[in-house]
């Protein structure tokens, strides 16, 4: 019959624990004699929560010296996890197809391979090319260390050691402890032990280990990393914080805020022709446009045609998808044709298009300088008017055409407003939402 944990702990330091010691030996044969527990349940404490009264009550921790053979340690032998920095990065999978399998249950192992399949470790890593090659038990080397001022501590060859995962790169070599939920501290004893046999078994590449969490938050999943250091490899006190991050994993962008906007393409050099807006005030027309051009219909009459509107108005948008770098115009052949990234585009889901279009949107010149110029006002927002403004400043066009200008860029905020929620108008004004 299983003797209680506490009870089992508190009948094992009575009978067999000199508690005047600040190092204390106790065997397997120890524990399993005096409690008739299995060593496997009376050894487990991942974290603070996990030790035991008595073991507290004299400040002690354990520690596997030997295969059978435990030291319980005066001293701290866990180290609270940091807070990280808010708000988490947004991270988006470039993956060829969902990993349906990995959606299936929710352990720690099905989510250290999700992250590694979908980049995140690379990404964390600042790094390419790691290659998931350790998992599961090893054996450790001899090795001596202290725990603050007591030792040296000896633990034999053969000490089991084990990581959750484990990359190597080519110049580092990363080691992961990972936990579902996220506990307040946890055993350096998962990280050093680790840590030193492969110091030991490849001293020519980086150690770089790593804590891992996983964890629900609002319908989102959420990873946070920290990696540690080791100061001194001899001082198993000398664990630190070398950087840490949070990653909320969305293969889906539902929402887009205006600075996720304003980086999701790489600036454009300014140039005044783009800032002659051609007056194609349905942007969703705009959007259309590769569509139509990979079905052939690629000059202005046939698109004129496509919509019942005259070929000069079908020009305008075509050069409003051109702005955006989406189709061209084949000067020779009088065409359209896409560009690579129009080519992107219309390979795209329609949720995919949108966040793309609403991207080069967002950087091209009088949209980026409205939404900047908005940001910067606050809630009273902009309109026409200041919209006007700003395009007559940096275009050459006649003094009328402006406002008409002003209009097209209007109609494309609704549309930024209906796609993304990133703005809101209010009485014909728009501020940053």
């Amino acid at each position: 019959m299983v003797m209680p944990y506490e009870a089992a702990w508190e009948k094992l330091v009575a009978e067999r624990v000199d508690t005047r010691r600040d190092l204390v030996v106790v065997s397997k044969a120890d524990i399993e004699t005096v409690t008739g527990n299995e060593l496997r349940l009376m050894a487990k404490m991942d974290s603070s929560a996990d030790v035991p009264a008595a073991l507290r009550r004299h400040g002690y921790f354990l520690l596997p010296i030997k295969n059978g053979e435990y030291l319980l340690v005066r001293g701290n032998g866990f180290h609270a996890l940091e807070s990280l920095p808010e708000p988490p990065t947004v991270f988006r999978p470039q993956l060829d197809f969902d990993l349906m399998t990995l959606s299936v249950g929710d352990s720690e192992m099905q989510h250290l391979d999700y992250c590694y399949n979908i980049g995140l470790f690379e990404k964390f890593a600042g790094a390419t090319g790691l290659r998931q090659t350790i998992r599961g038990r090893k054996r450790m080397p001899a090795i001596e260390f202290s725990v603050g001022a007591l030792g040296p501590i000896r633990a034999q060859a053969g000490v089991q050691v084990e990581v959750d995962s484990g990359c190597e790169g080519r110049d580092d070599i990363v080691l992961i402890e990972g936990k579902g939920g996220q506990p307040p501290d946890f055993i350096v004893r998962q990280l050093f032990y680790p840590y030193r046999k492969w110091r030991h078994e490849i001293p020519q590449k980086r150690i770089r280990p790593w804590f891992f969490c996983s964890h629900e938050v609002a319908g989102r999943r959420l990873y946070r990393f920290w990696e540690y250091a080791f100061a001194d490899d001899v001082q198993y006190q000398s664990l630190t914080l070398r950087r840490g991050e949070a990653f909320f994993v969305e293969p889906r962008r539902a929402r887009l805020t205006v600075e996720e906007l304003l980086r999701a393409q790489a600036a454009r050099r300014a140039d005044a022709r783009l800032w002659d807006v051609p007056q194609a005030d349905s942007l969703w027309r705009v959007a259309e446009m590769p569509l139509l051009v990979e079905q052939g219909i690629n000059t202005s009459a046939k698109v004129a045609a496509h919509y019942g509107f005259d070929p000069r108005q079908s020009s305008y948008y075509r050069q409003a998808a051109e702005y955006l770098g989406l189709v061209s115009l084949d000067k020779r052949a009088n065409v359209y044709q896409l560009t690579d990234l129009g080519r992107e585009y219309v390979s795209l889901s329609a949720d995919e298009r949108r966040e793309l279009l609403a991207g080069l949107l967002a950087q091209f010149p009088p949209m980026r300088a409205t939404l900047e110029l908005s940001s910067r006002v606050g809630e009273r927002g902009i309109g026409r008017s200041e919209i006007a403004a700003l395009i007559a400043r940096h275009s050459a066009i006649g003094k009328s055409t402006p406002g008409r200008r002003a209009a097209t860029l209007l109609s494309w905020l609704r549309w930024l407003q209906t796609a993304t929620g990133a703005v809101q108008e209010r009485q014909e004004r728009f501020s940053i939402g």
